[in-house]
C-alpha cells in the first residue's frame, strides 16, 4: 500500500492531436474480400501443412522448426526481451546497497592537524550500514516505460511467429518445388528418348536418300533444346535442394527428398474469414500493434519526464573507531533527505525528446496501417491465385491428356509413312509442352495453396487471446521455451530423419490497448506540421459472384 501511495497519479498526458490506436485507424478495412469464397470450406488447422498430406512434409517441418537459424535467433531475441522487462521494471523499486565500509587516516585529526612528530599518528574507523534510495514515480513515468518494454517483448514474440509461419511456408513451397522439377526432370527424359528414336530413324533415311538433311537439321535442333532445357531443370532442382537444406538448417549433402511426383499431395483449401480477423490473426499485424503501443508508452513517458521529480535517499548503520565497539548503541547512526527536482532550463533538451516520441508513435501508427494493406494484398492476391491456378490446371492437365492421345496416334501414323516430319516435330514439342506445363500449373496450384496459408497467418492461434487486452507479459509459451533451451543439444547434420514433436504455435496476448480521443484536430502548435489522422474510407470493391471450389 505505501508503495502504491508513492507512486502517484500515473494516468498518462493525453493531447487531442494524439495518433488514435491502429484499429481505429483502418476503418478502411473492407467487410469482405474481393474475391468470393466457398463458406462451406473449413478454417485453417494449427498445424495447416499437414493438410497437404505429405509424411515427408511434416517431418521437413519438424526438422526446420527445431533447427532453422533464423529461428533460433527469434527466440533468443524472445528472451533478451522479456529480460529486458525485467530490467525496466526494476526502476519501480527502491535501490537498497548493504556498505561495509573500514578507512585508515593519518594524521588521526585531519590534514595539517600534527603540530609535532609526536602527535603524528593514524586512526581507523569501521562502519557497517545500508544506503537506499528511490525516486518515487509520481507522473507514471516508470510505469510507462515498463508498459513499452512489455509491448516490445509482446512484438518480439509476434516477430519469432510470423519468422516460424514464413519458414513453414517457404519450407513447403521449396519442398513442391523440388518434387515438380523432379517430375519435370522424368518427363523431359522420357521425350529425349522418344526424339533420339526419331533423330536415330532419320539419320538412316538419310543415308538411304529417303530423307532431307533439313529434316535431320530439324530433329537434332529439337533434341539438343530439350537436353538444355533438362539441364537447366536439374540445375533448379539442386538449387532447391539447397535452399530446402538451409531452411532445415542442414547441409545439402544431409537431406534426400523420397517423394518424386505431386500428384499425391492434397491441395488444401481453407476458409479465409474476415478481412477484420486479420488484425488478429496475423502475426506481422500484431507485431506492428504492439510497437504502437510501445510508442504510445515511450510519449507518455517523455511527457511524465518534463515534469518536477521527487526522490528519497536515505542511510544507516554502525560506525566506530574501535571494531570493538561498532555493535554500541551510542555507533549507531542514519541519515535521511528528499528532493525535488523540477526543471528549469536544458536547452529545449526534454520538449524535443517529446516530438521525437510524438513522431514515432506517429510512425508506428503509419507502419501499422500499412501493414495491414500489406496484409490485405497478400489475402487477395492469393485468393485469386487459388482461383486461377485451379482453372488453370484443369485447362493444361486436358492439353497433356490431349497431347498423350496425339502422341501415340501420331507414333502409328509415322510406322505408317502417313505424315510428314514437319508435322512430327510440331506434335513432339507439343506434347513436351503440355506435359511440362501441366506440371508446373500443379506446383502453381500448391504454392498458390501455401501462400493463402501464410496471408491469413496460417492456424496460428493465442490461447485466452481476445486481441485486445491484457496490461501484463503473458508466461513464456512452454514449446518455445523447451527450443531455447534445446539450443545447447549438438545437431546432428548428417542425421536427416530426426524427427521433432511440434505442439503448435506459441501462445500469447498483447499488453492493453488504450483508447485514445477520437477527435482529430487539424493542427498542432509544435514548430513542425503534423500530419491529421482521418481514417481513409475506401469505395466499397465488386464482389465476384462466383465461389471457390464450387
Amino acid at each position: 500500500s505505501i508503495m502504491l501511495m508513492l507512486s502517484g497519479c500515473t494516468a498518462p498526458i493525453v493531447k487531442t492531436t494524439d495518433a488514435p490506436a491502429g484499429d481505429e485507424y483502418v476503418t478502411w478495412l473492407p467487410k469482405y474480400f474481393k474475391t468470393a469464397t466457398n463458406e462451406r470450406l473449413p478454417p485453417p488447422t494449427e498445424l495447416w501443412w499437414k493438410e497437404f498430406g505429405s509424411d515427408e512434409l511434416n517431418e521437413f517441418v519438424d526438422i526446420a522448426i527445431a533447427n532453422n537459424f533464423d529461428l533460433r535467433v527469434a527466440i533468443a531475441r524472445v528472451t533478451q526481451a522479456r529480460a529486458q522487462v525485467d530490467v525496466v521494471n526494476a526502476a519501480l523499486f527502491p535501490v537498497l546497497d548493504l556498505v561495509p565500509a573500514y578507512a585508515i587516516q593519518a594524521p588521526s585529526a585531519g590534514i595539517g592537524s600534527a603540530g609535532l612528530t609526536t602527535q603524528w599518528q593514524s586512526r581507523s574507523s569501521y562502519q557497517l550500514g545500508a544506503l537506499a534510495s528511490y525516486e518515487v514515480d509520481i507522473w507514471g513515468k516508470k510505469g510507462f516505460n515498463t508498459q513499452s518494454a512489455i509491448s516490445q517483448a509482446l512484438a518480439s514474440e509476434f516477430s519469432r511467429d510470423a519468422i516460424a509461419l514464413s519458414l513453414v511456408g517457404d519450407v513447403a513451397t521449396n519442398y513442391f518445388q523440388v518434387l515438380s522439377l523432379n517430375e519435370r526432370i522424368v518427363v523431359g527424359e522420357r521425350n529425349l528418348i522418344e526424339i533420339r528414336k526419331i533423330s536415330k530413324g532419320l539419320k538412316r533415311r538419310l543415308d538411304m536418300g529417303d530423307s532431307t538433311l533439313i529434316d535431320l537439321s530439324q530433329q537434332l535442333i529439337l533434341q539438343n533444346n530439350t537436353e538444355a532445357l533438362v539441364v537447366s531443370q536439374k540445375l533448379q532442382r539442386d538449387d532447391a535442394i539447397n535452399r530446402l537444406a538451409t531452411l532445415m538448417g542442414r547441409t545439402p549433402s544431409s537431406i534426400k527428398v523420397k517423394m518424386e511426383t505431386l500428384e499425391s499431395l492434397n491441395v488444401a483449401l481453407v476458409q479465409p474469414g474476415l478481412p477484420s480477423e486479420l488484425l488478429c490473426r496475423r502475426p506481422d499485424i500484431r507485431r506492428a500493434e504492439a510497437m504502437l503501443e510501445s510508442s504510445q508508452a515511450d510519449l507518455y513517458s517523455a511527457r511524465a519526464n518534463i515534469l518536477p521529480s521527487f526522490a528519497l535517499t536515505g542511510g544507516g548503520g554502525y560506525g566506530s573507531f574501535a571494531l570493538s565497539t561498532i555493535t554500541s548503541p551510542q555507533s549507531f547512526f542514519y541519515n535521511f533527505g528528499a528532493s525535488i527536482v523540477a526543471h528549469v532550463f536544458d536547452g529545449g533538451k526534454r520538449r524535443a525528446e517529446e516530438r521525437v516520441a510524438d513522431a514515432k508513435n506517429v510512425e508506428m501508427l503509419e507502419t501499422y496501417a500499412a501493414t495491414v494493406l500489406a496484409a490485405l494484398r497478400d489475402v487477395e492476391s492469393s485468393l485469386s491465385g487459388i482461383h486461377y491456378t485451379a482453372e488453370g490446371y484443369g485447362y493444361s492437365n486436358q492439353a497433356r491428356l490431349q497431347a498423350q492421345k496425339l502422341a501415340t496416334m501420331s507414333a502409328r501414323v509415322v510406322e505408317l509413312g502417313g505424315m510428314d516430319y514437319v508435322q512430327l516435330y510440331e506434335i513432339q514439342r507439343s506434347v513436351f509442352t503440355a506435359e511440362d506445363a501441366a506440371i508446373n500449373a500443379k506446383f502453381d496450384q500448391l504454392r498458390a495453396s501455401v501462400s493463402l496459408f501464410k496471408a491469413i497467418g496460417g492456424g496460428m492461434t493465442y490461447k485466452g487471446d481476445t486481441c485486445k487486452g491484457g496490461g501484463k507479459l503473458p508466461p513464456a509459451d512452454p514449446m518455445w521455451v523447451e527450443r531455447q533451451n534445446s539450443f545447447s543439444s549438438p545437431v546432428v547434420a548428417d542425421n536427416a530423419q530426426s524427427t521433432v514433436k511440434n505442439t503448435g504455435s506459441a501462445s500469447s496476448k498483447p499488453a492493453a490497448i488504450k483508447t485514445l480521443n477520437p477527435n482529430f484536430p487539424t493542427g498542432d502548435t509544435a514548430p513542425l506540421s503534423k500530419p491529421v489522422f482521418v481514417p481513409v474510407v475506401q469505395p466499397a470493391a465488386t464482389v465476384n459472384s462466383t465461389p471457390l471450389g464450387s
